[in-house]
């Protein structure tokens, strides 16, 4: 205690024995030294293959190039999948950092299918265990993530006669006939990659015996979300608390980690073999700071790894314009620096899903229709989103729930994808003489949901409240300005949640605008 805060403090002896057992199981657990099979760990630059300007040279399968090519009409990786990829093909340990919209769940997902797949032969002569091998893990933050990857590689493979359930399944919380179905294809049919959240997958472990014997490649995706340390100038109080509860990412990982010399008993004894290498960690997000790449390194989950930086210190991509409106019941004005430390904040007593706060969306959103090819409003945790959807569609504004969008429904075939149509039929009746292009969609999603998700041709994006943090605010202005194109971030604010606002802003070092139809 005192070296985390320099003080004494009391605590119940029921308290202190809990919080003690805690730290030595993580203790006992981090401080063992795993064997790896690691290549000599090169330096990125040594790794990487300059100047390369098709997939094939970087490491990845020719029917995945020819698929690129033909599918997605990509010959061309960017430059932050020109430096992944080939460190992960190396097998070391990689952590990966650049703005978003740089294709690095992409390139991920592309390194991870073009690994050779690796199974003991001590593994697949047992024949009396049932439990599945997966090859690759990769852990995301969301379903709707998660969904999109199984999409992705739906398409990179639509042309061929491979059985998708060997190559991807997914694992994430979602109609119980389905988690069903995806229980039975892991004991029948081990994938070559297995996506899925960590609560799930966790769930899977304690409750199901699902075990990762033989497994090559553990991925975390938008790693901040997933392991959320404490801030730097969180109190006492809340990193015993976070000790105490260790998030499921963690406890997943621990899971893995542990039976790498765990030989406690017969069973473990006799799959040894199965745990013989620690798997190759591959850990990515845009906002991967100081502390986590300590925490990775200090637990031995990533004790040499490989970094992947090509932020260049930068948060938002260029070509992304951000503005921020202060709403009041009297008026609506732009936020700027000067008129966001000199004026008194107010305390608006309306909520964030207000009329005069979705009025001041609507009006925005109207005067950009020209503009918006699709849209995408987020909103907090708080906030009913089907209930703002309605709300939305009865000003006439083409709303749909983002996550809806990927969840899938059970047919003869195999899966399929919920595109709205029920949402729509029941909502079709409110919607009053839309003004808008047919093409035009605006989503509406919960701020959690942006972590990684690629919709195509986001010109807009609407944040109806200030974000839980800086970060969130990165990632969800992210869904726009992706690869390099043009995009515009319209924040709505209450009026004395400007302080909060502009400490975003200024953490990351973005230039807000004024937004030219309001004083």
């Amino acid at each position: 205690f005192q070296k985390m805060g320099g003080t004494k403090i009391n605590v119940s002896k029921k308290f202190f024995n809990k919080l003690y057992f805690r730290y030595n199981q993580f203790s006992n657990l981090t401080q063992r030294k795993y064997p790896t099979k690691r290549t000599t760990a090169y330096p990125v630059s040594q790794l990487s293959v300059k100047n390369v300007d098709n997939f094939k040279d970087l490491g990845i399968r020719e029917v995945l190039c020819k698929a690129l090519r033909q599918n997605f009409n990509i010959t061309k990786p960017t430059p932050c999948q020109q430096k992944l990829i080939p460190s992960i093909l190396s097998g070391n340990d990689v952590l990966i950092r650049d703005l978003t919209g740089s294709g690095k769940t992409f390139g991920i997902v592309l390194a991870l299918l073009s690994k050779t797949r690796i199974v003991p032969k001590s593994l697949s002569q047992n024949t009396r265990s049932s439990i599945p091998i997966t090859t690759n893990l990769l852990v995301v933050p969301s379903r709707e993530l998660a969904f999109q990857i199984e999409s992705w590689i739906h398409s990179l493979f639509r042309d061929t006669n491979l059985p998708m359930k060997s190559i991807i399944q997914v694992a994430v919380k979602t109609a119980k006939e389905i988690e069903e179905e995806q229980l039975v294809n892991f004991r029948k049919t081990p994938p070559l990659l297995l996506v899925g959240t960590a609560k799930r997958l966790l769930e899977l472990v304690e409750n199901h015996g699902l075990k990762f014997h033989g497994l090559n490649t553990l991925a975390l995706d938008e790693v901040d979300h997933l392991i959320k340390l404490p801030g730097k100038h969180a109190n006492l109080k809340k990193i015993i608390n976070r000790e105490i509860h260790p998030k499921p990412t963690e406890l997943l990982a621990r899971h893995i980690l542990s039976g790498l010399n765990n030989d406690n008993n017969e069973s473990s004894r006799n799959e040894k073999i199965y745990y013989r290498y620690k798997p190759q960690v591959i850990i990515s997000s845009a906002t991967l700071n100081r502390a986590l790449r300590y925490y990775f390194k200090d637990n031995q989950l990533a004790p040499n790894p490989i970094f992947v930086d090509m932020s260049q210190g930068n948060y938002s991509p260029p070509t992304i314009t951000h503005h921020c409106l202060t709403i009041t019941s009297n008026n609506i004005r732009n936020l700027t620096t000067s008129n966001s430390t000199s004026e008194e904040e107010r305390i608006q007593d309306f909520e964030e899903d207000d009329d005069r706060m979705v009025d001041s969306v609507v009006g925005t959103i109207e005067l950009e229709k020209q503009m918006i090819q699709t849209g995408i409003i987020f909103v907090n945790h708080k906030i009913n989103v089907p209930e703002l959807v309605k709300k939305f569609r009865e000003y006439g504004i083409p709303a749909k729930e983002l996550s809806s969008s990927y969840i899938p429904t059970i047919s003869e075939q195999g899966y399929s994808y919920n595109s709205l149509s029920t949402i729509e039929t029941d909502l079709n009746d409110i919607v009053t003489q839309s003004t808008f292009s047919p093409k035009t969609t605006i989503y509406v999603a919960q701020e959690f949901t942006s972590r990684g998700i690629d919709i195509p041709n986001i010109s807009h994006v609407f944040i109806l409240g200030v974000p839980s943090s800086a970060a969130e605010y990165l990632h969800m202005s992210g869904r726009t300005g992706r690869m390099g194109g043009d995009g515009k971030v319209i924040s709505f604010i209450k009026d004395g949640q400007k302080r909060v606002m502009m400490n975003y802003i200024t953490f990351l070092d973005l230039k807000l605008d004024n937004y030219e139809h309001v004083d």
